[in-house]
Order: C-alpha cells, then sequence, then structure tokens
C-alpha cells in the first residue's frame, strides 16, 4: 500500500494543486521553470504541507499559533505563493525559515517581511514576521555588487542570523529544529526538521530533479553535501517495510522518504569517489575528467539543460584537483 502511495504522489500532487495559474519567471537549476504550471498544495503529514512550483519547494506549518513557512518561492511568484497559503490556513505568518540564499528560495522574503502583523488579509495581529536563517545568508544577502548595491533589499534580510550549529523554537506545540550544513550546498544551508510531523525539509542539500547542486562561489562542497545528506539519514525513520516514516521535501521535486534519500546518498558517494581518483589519485585535467563521465549511470535522469554534467564537474573539479608542488 505504502509504495502504491509513493508512486501516485506525483499524480495526487497534480490534482491537488490550487487553481491559481501563474507563470514561472525563474529557472532554478535543480527545476527549469515551465510556463504557465499551477502552484501544487499538498498535506504532506501532521501539521506540514508543500507548495510546489514557485521555484523551489515551499514548506508551511500551520497551527492555532499561526504559520511558519519555510522559504519563499522566486522573486515574482509571491502573490501565487500568498494565494496557496490561504488555502491551508487563515492564521497570521510568525516565521519564514530560509534554507540557503538560493534565489528560488527567498525571492519572497520582502514581501513576506512587509505583511501587517503577518496578516494575509491586511489586519494587523500582532508581531512582524521573524525571518531566520543561518548567518551566512544574512552576510551573502549583504553583499555589495558591481552597481554599489547589496544583493537583496535589507527589508528581504533574515533579522534572526543564528551562528550556533542549531536553532530550535517550539511553535504550533511542535518542537521544530533547525539545522546548519556547512559547505554543503552553500555555507549558509540548514535542514528543518518538524519533530511532532516527522517531516525533514532539506533545501538544496537533496533534489529528485537534478544533479546535486554545489554552489561553489558561495562556499559550497561535494564533500559538505555528502555529510549533509548522511546528517539527514541520520535523522530520518522508515515505517513498515522501508517506506514512510520521515517524509523529505526537497529543495527542488517531489516528496520522499528514507530510502529515496539514501538512494540519492548512494549515487552521491560514488560520483564523489569517481572523481576523487580521476582528480586527485591519477591527476588528469578537466577535459580528461569530463572525457571519463564519471557521472555514468546517472546523466539521462538527472542531467537537464539548466544543470548539464559538464557544468557539476566544472563547479567540483577543484575540490578534489591534486595540488602539485610549485
Amino acid at each position: 500500500m505504502r509504495s502504491a502511495l509513493k508512486l501516485l504522489m506525483p499524480l495526487l500532487l497534480t490534482l491537488s494543486a490550487v487553481s491559481t495559474v501563474v507563470s514561472a519567471q525563474t529557472a532554478s537549476p535543480g527545476e527549469p521553470a515551465v510556463r504557465g504550471a499551477p502552484l501544487g498544495v499538498m498535506k504532506v503529514q501532521g501539521n506540514v504541507w508543500l507548495i510546489a512550483g514557485a521555484g523551489g519547494n515551499i514548506a508551511v506549518q500551520a497551527g492555532d499559533e499561526g504559520i511558519v513557512v519555510v522559504d519563499t518561492g522566486a522573486d515574482g511568484l509571491t502573490d501565487a505563493v500568498m494565494d496557496a497559503i490561504r488555502t491551508i490556513s487563515d492564521r497570521p505568518i510568525r516565521y519564514v525559515i530560509n534554507t540557503s540564499v538560493s534565489a528560488q528560495h527567498v525571492g519572497g522574503n520582502a514581501r513576506f517581511a512587509a505583511l501587517p502583523g503577518g496578516s494575509l488579509s491586511g489586519k494587523t495581529r500582532g508581531a512582524k514576521v521573524r525571518i531566520i536563517a543561518q548567518e551566512n545568508v544574512v552576510v551573502r544577502m549583504g553583499e555589495v555588487g558591481k552597481g554599489g548595491t547589496p544583493a537583496y533589499p535589507t527589508e528581504a534580510w533574515p533579522v534572526d542570523g543564528y551562528y550556533v550549529p542549531e536553532r530550535n523554537l517550539v511553535f504550533n506545540g511542535e518542537v521544530i529544529d533547525v539545522i546548519h550544513q556547512p559547505s554543503a550546498h552553500s555555507d549558509g544551508d540548514s535542514i528543518v526538521y518538524f519533530r511532532g510531523s516527522n517531516v525533514l525539509v532539506a533545501g538544496d542539500i537533496y533534489t529528485t530533479t537534478s544533479l546535486p547542486l554545489v554552489d561553489r562561489a558561495r562556499g559550497g562542497s561535494l564533500t559538505g553535501l555528502l555529510r549533509a545528506l548522511n546528517t539527514m539519514i541520520d535523522i530520518a525513520v522508515a515505517d513498515d517495510l522501508a517506506e514512510g516514516g520521515t517524509y523529505i521535501i526537497p529543495g527542488h521535486g517531489r516528496i520522499s522518504d528514507e530510502a529515496d534519500l539514501a538512494e540519492y546518498r548512494d549515487m552521491v558517494h560514488i560520483i564523489r569517489a569517481r572523481i576523487a581518483d580521476l582528480a586527485g589519485r591519477e591527476r588528469l585535467s578537466l577535459a580528461q575528467v569530463k572525457s571519463r563521465r564519471p557521472l555514468l549511470g546517472w546523466e539521462a535522469r538527472y542531467g537537464h539543460a539548466g544543470w548539464t554534467t559538464d557544468m557539476f564537474i566544472d563547479a567540483v573539479y577543484d575540490e578534489f584537483r591534486a595540488r602539485r608542488a610549485p
């Protein structure tokens, strides 16, 4: 029964989509934008819901105290995201948690922060929305570009930039763990675990639609990403016949369980070992490593125009390249 449910999950997600239709304006390396695709709303389990189709997956925890939103989607899609949240709850939004500084996950931050009292109805009720993220996300958002302006307006910046390994809170009667994963997809990644609902939000550390998303320019590494996947596997617990149990919401793609996560972790482990061997032990050049096709077996399934196998190898090659003595 659980196997059948997992196979039907993509169909159920489509059937439960909200009626609001938007045109995606920003593509993600992990999930190419599909113009005119509807946002999908699905209850995962417990108090947690998934909103899909806004550039990156969004998780929503709803209860009597209000709403927690994990990631805010791509810029330009915030109205549709807010409409989707209204179908889940009419309570005010109290917290936004960012899993990284990726544009597909923080694009709606400024709009959410500006909500009066966190209310989607426009009525002021209580405190402002509090945005939580690992402190490196705050630093990245404030980086000044060539034009002399920060990458994001100050309104979009997290006001709670935690620097300890874990940031914990209790909301709607449920413990929420926000756990930093150093040098994974980037240097500011957080995974979010809703303990009572038994739902784990992975951000761009885990995706079912692409090769591993490693942002070397922002401190990411394949080694750190593999370590983060192992951390999530330590948290996740399977139910009967290794199905169900802890559900994982990836940064892009379908809801998963521990078995799916383990399969992806094994792929990353093998790819990392192959590239480390070719670039490190054999001391091959970047072009030579590409010619050996270290991603053979996963190219057709995960490679696509937004994040090709060549782009992936370009991103991780220097991590393993043998350092020659001067």
